[in-house]
């Protein structure tokens, strides 16, 4: 149940973040993406997503993805360590690579997938290990929902699309970016953990008040991956992992409230 102190809980999460910035071009970096922050919050995300699938068709999605990755949407995928993560990927056929892209051009840039026959022996992922790792396994799982729902599209032709991690809106226009969402989110939010955090009499609170939203979500990243604002990160990073904070709830109530999953 949303506890009565989560009442204000972006605008907290934003001033932990300035707590955070040491210089004054950092603090006036926080302050102006708050406006960002409630477009993010504003985004329909039942209507975007229906505007690409019915019930019927996301579920068969899912089961197209459930039969390589049976557990999905039944146990939360907490594995961060890589050579964990390239065994996975190796049995899915697919090479991963790990590579810290550090500077602030890079801050946002999570990883990619690409899938070209003529060039590659195998398809291959690529991961910016200078994120946080819970990012970086979040990055992954986007990237292997590209690799498991690309044959619903057809071919063994992917071309590369680099994934940032602001950039929720091309993601909600695009279904195949929708489809490798939901894959990392189902990893990160299983259908128990879900319905607990996000069902019942608090789903209509919950899509009313960012605020709620924020809250379950920070607690929840807190218990699973052991993640929250970091001093070791600059203003900017903090910003894009609570847009993605709030990004993968609002998708995961969607998915939830809309779709049944």
């Amino acid at each position: 149940m949303p506890e009565s102190q989560s009442v204000g809980a972006l605008k907290g999460a934003i001033g932990d973040i300035l707590k955070l910035a040491r210089t004054r071009n950092g603090a006036a970096c926080v302050r102006d993406a708050a406006p960002y922050f409630q477009t993010v919050a504003q985004l329909d995300y039942g209507a975007a997503l229906k505007s690409h699938f019915d019930r019927s068709q996301l579920q068969q999605v899912l089961k197209e993805v459930r039969k390589k990755l049976p557990t999905l949407n039944h146990e939360i995928y907490r594995v961060t360590e890589l050579g964990r993560l390239s065994r996975i990927a190796k049995d899915f056929g697919v090479a991963l690579q790990a590579h810290a892209f550090t500077g602030s051009d890079g801050a946002g840039f999570r990883g990619f997938y690409v899938n070209e026959a003529e060039v590659l022996k195998r398809p291959l992922i690529w991961v910016n290990t200078a994120a946080h790792p819970g990012a970086v396994a979040a990055a992954f799982w986007h990237e292997i929902g590209h690799h498991l729902t690309n044959r619903i599209w057809g071919g063994r032709h992917h071309p590369i699309r680099l994934s940032f991690a602001a950039n929720y809106h091309d993601h909600l226009a695009d279904p195949k970016e929708i489809a490798a969402d939901m894959v990392r989110v189902l990893g990160g939010y299983p259908k128990p953990t879900a319905v607990r955090l996000f069902g019942g009499a608090n789903s209509e609170r919950l899509a009313q008040d960012i605020d709620l939203l924020v809250a379950e979500a920070r607690r929840h990243l807190r218990a699973v991956m052991g993640f929250d604002f970091q001093s070791c990160s600059s203003p900017k990073e903090n910003l894009y992992y609570l847009g993605g904070m709030i990004h993968t709830a609002k998708l995961r109530m969607t998915l939830l409230t809309e779709y049944g999953i």
